[in-house]
C-alpha cells in the first residue's frame, strides 16, 4: 500500500514552472531603433516611443526583445561591438572543411552591424510541454531572422542557424545546408543614377552569375561606366597585341622553362617577331624586358603568365570559343597550336573576327568582381573562393580590361588592376 501511494505520487500532475530561454539575432541593419520597426511592423505592434526593446506577449509566453549597436552609449554599445566582433571571431577561426559556407557566413556576419538580445519564458508542467512550447517560440523569432535578413543562435552560440532553422555552421564545423550566401542590404538606388543604364545591367548579369555559383562578391564594387557603341578596340590592335604575347610568352618559356641564355631564347623568337612585324606591337615594359639579357627569373616567371593573356586574346578574336572558369590554367601549348597557321599579320588578320564590345565588356565586368573575392579572400587567410586560381584572374583582368578599353582605353602597361 505504501508503494502505491508512493507510485501515485510521484506520477501526480506536476505544478507548472517558469522556462526560459535566450537567443541572440544578428542583422545588416545599422539602427537598433529601424530594426525593432521591422519587427513592429512583423507584428502589427503600435510604435511607442524610442525604446530599445520590444516585448511579445501571448497566453503565458513573453518574449523580450532588447535591439542595440556599437554606436550605442554605454555598456550597451560596448557589449554590441564584442558580440559583433565576437561571433564573425568564432566563424573565422571555426576548423571546417566546409570553407564556402564558413566564408560566406563570415561575409554575412562582418555586414551585421546590429544585434537582436532575446530572452523569452513559459509555463510548463513538463519536458514535453516544454518542447512543444520552445518551438512556438522559434516560429516568430525565425520571421524576425527573415525580416532583418539576419543569422541567430540560441543558448549557448555555438550554433548558428538560418531563418528556416537550419544550421548554418556548428562548433563542429557541420553544417545543414550544402550552400550559403549572405544577405546584404541592396545599394540604394541613387547610388548610381548618373550611370549609363547598360553599366547597371551588366553588373546585374554579373551578380545573377555569381550568385548561381553561390559566389558572394559585394554590391558596392564600381561599375564600369564604357558603352558598347562607342569606339574599342581594333581587330588590328588585337591581333597585334596577341602577336606581341605571343613572343614574350615563348621568350619567358625558352628563359625559365627551358633555361636558354638570352641570346639562344632571342635567337628562337627573333624570326618569330621578323614573321608578325612585332617590333611595334610590343608595350614599353615588353620591349625592356626582351631587351635585357640581364632579367631576373621572377620577372620571366611573371612575364611566362602571358600565356593566359594570349588565351584571352584569342578568344576575344574568335579564334576559341573556349573562355573557361579561371579555376585554372590555360592550354599552354593550346594557345600555340591557335597561332600556327596564322604567322604573320595578314594571315591572323584574315582568320580574326573580333568579339563585339559589348561581350568584351560583360566578360571585363565579371572577372573584376571575381578579382575582388580573390584578394579580398586571400587579405583575410582564406583561400580563393570556388577554386578560382588567383593568378588566372588577375591576368584575365588585365586583358579584358584593356580589350575592352577601360580606362580611357589606355596603354596595355598602363591598365589598372586594383580592385
Amino acid at each position: 500500500m505504501g508503494l502505491f501511494n508512493k507510485f501515485k505520487k510521484n506520477n501526480a500532475p506536476q505544478a507548472p514552472q517558469r522556462v526560459k530561454g535566450a537567443a541572440m539575432l544578428f542583422c545588416p541593419e545599422p539602427d537598433p531603433r529601424k530594426a525593432l520597426d521591422q519587427v513592429e511592423e512583423l507584428f502589427h505592434i503600435e510604435h511607442v516611443g524610442d525604446r530599445n526593446n520590444i516585448t511579445l506577449v501571448q497566453d503565458d509566453m513573453e518574449i523580450i526583445l532588447l535591439a542595440a549597436c556599437p554606436n550605442d552609449e554605454g555598456e550597451n554599445g560596448e557589449y554590441a561591438e564584442n558580440q559583433l566582433k565576437g561571433v564573425a571571431g568564432y566563424v573565422y577561426h571555426n576548423q571546417t572543411e566546409l570553407v564556402e559556407i564558413k566564408r560566406n557566413l563570415f561575409y554575412h556576419l562582418r555586414q551585421c552591424k546590429s544585434l537582436i538580445q532575446v530572452v523569452y519564458s513559459f509555463d510548463s508542467a513538463g519536458s514535453k510541454e516544454t518542447m512543444e512550447k520552445e518551438q512556438q517560440v522559434m516560429e516568430p523569432l525565425y520571421d524576425i531572422t527573415e525580416k532583418l535578413q539576419g543569422v541567430i543562435t540560441f543558448g549557448d552560440g555555438m550554433t548558428l542557424r538560418n531563418s528556416k532553422g537550419q544550421v548554418i555552421l556548428d562548433k563542429a564545423g557541420k553544417s545543414e545546408l550544402e550552400h550559403y550566401m549572405p544577405a546584404e542590404f541592396p545599394v540604394p538606388e541613387d547610388w548610381a543614377k548618373d550611370a549609363p543604364p547598360e553599366a547597371v545591367e551588366r553588373r546585374d548579369r554579373s551578380m545573377a552569375l555569381l550568385e548561381e555559383r553561390h559566389l558572394y562578391v559585394t554590391p558596392w564594387l564600381p561599375l564600369l561606366w564604357e558603352r558598347a557603341e562607342e569606339p574599342g578596340r581594333t581587330v588590328e590592335e588585337v591581333c597585334g597585341r596577341a602577336a606581341a604575347l605571343l613572343i614574350v610568352s615563348l621568350y619567358s618559356e625558352c628563359r625559365v622553362g627551358d633555361h636558354l641564355s638570352y641570346e639562344e631564347a632571342r635567337e628562337f623568337v627573333d624570326p618569330i617577331i621578323e614573321g608578325y612585324g612585332a617590333e611595334k606591337f610590343f608595350s614599353p615594359d615588353e620591349k625592356a624586358y626582351l631587351d635585357d639579357p640581364n632579367s631576373t627569373e621572377q620577372t620571366q616567371i611573371q612575364y611566362a603568365w602571358q600565356y593566359e593573356n594570349l588565351w584571352v586574346m584569342e578568344w576575344a578574336l574568335g579564334l576559341t570559343d573556349d573562355l573557361f572558369w579561371p579555376n585554372r590554367i590555360c592550354d599552354v601549348p593550346g594557345s600555340v597550336r591557335l597561332l600556327k597557321d596564322c604567322q604573320t599579320m595578314e594571315t591572323l588578320l584574315a582568320a580574326a573576327k573580333l568579339r563585339p564590345r559589348r561581350e568584351l565588356l560583360d566578360q571585363a565586368d565579371l572577372i573584376y568582381r571575381l578579382h575582388w573575392a580573390c584578394v579580398d579572400a586571400r587579405v583575410m587567410g582564406m583561400p580563393a573562393p570556388q577554386g578560382l586560381e588567383e593568378g588566372v584572374v588577375m591576368e584575365r583582368h588585365r586583358a579584358l580590361f584593356w580589350l575592352a578599353g577601360c580606362d580611357d582605353m589606355c596603354g596595355w602597361d598602363d591598365v589598372d588592376l586594383s580592385t
